[in-house]
């Protein structure tokens, strides 16, 4: 019986501890994408499109991430012949819109104004602008992780753990010392 539960607790520790690890897809795109990504508590997801439709397009990324964390998005065109016209999340909370940080004429480059904490959820970049001619775009969805606080169901576990401890040593019987008669 004591096995038994002791395996049911250890397997209950395994399937409870292995939820706290975040997982980010992609969904849908009509964009190139490379990723998702992950180094550390760092996710990164890149797009590309090099055959962006004439004289308008609209290009999306749809994904879906299971643990709240920092977002920070860029956005960069070297194209003269694209010119973004809107480019937002939305999602949970949102939408978040990117804004335009520099355009020399050939070169934009735009990105959400400041990174953003936002829930576990699925999220779609929308990308909008012009196209006069062979235009192609590029960029970067980061998440780094917002949760170094372990999950209440971790922390249930390890104080389930050290009373299993405490039992189990108040439990031990005190070894009997020879007496001499």
């Amino acid at each position: 019986m004591r096995k038994l539960l002791l395996g049911v607790v250890g397997a209950t520790a395994l399937a409870v501890g292995s939820a706290a690890g975040a997982v980010v897809t992609v969904d849908s795109q009509t964009t190139v994408v490379s990723g998702p990504a992950t180094v550390a508590n760092t996710t990164t997801i890149g797009f590309t499109e090099a055959m962006l439709s004439s004289p308008t397009f609209m290009e999306t990324v749809v994904f879906t991430n299971t643990l709240a964390g920092l977002y920070s998005i860029t956005l960069t065109t070297s194209s003269p012949d694209v010119d973004f016209t809107s480019a937002f999340l939305a999602g949970l909370g949102g939408p978040y819109n990117l804004v335009e940080i520099d355009d020399d004429g050939t070169n934009e480059f735009w990105r959400l104004a400041n990174p953003v904490t936002l829930d576990a959820s699925t999220y779609t970049l929308s990308i909008n602008g012009n196209n006069s001619g062979a235009g192609s775009l590029g960029g970067s969805i980061t998440i780094r992780q917002a949760n170094a606080v372990p999950e209440p169901a971790t922390w249930a576990m390890m104080l389930i753990g050290f009373g299993a401890v405490g039992f189990a040593m108040r439990r031990r019987q005190k070894p009997v010392l020879a007496q001499l008669a």
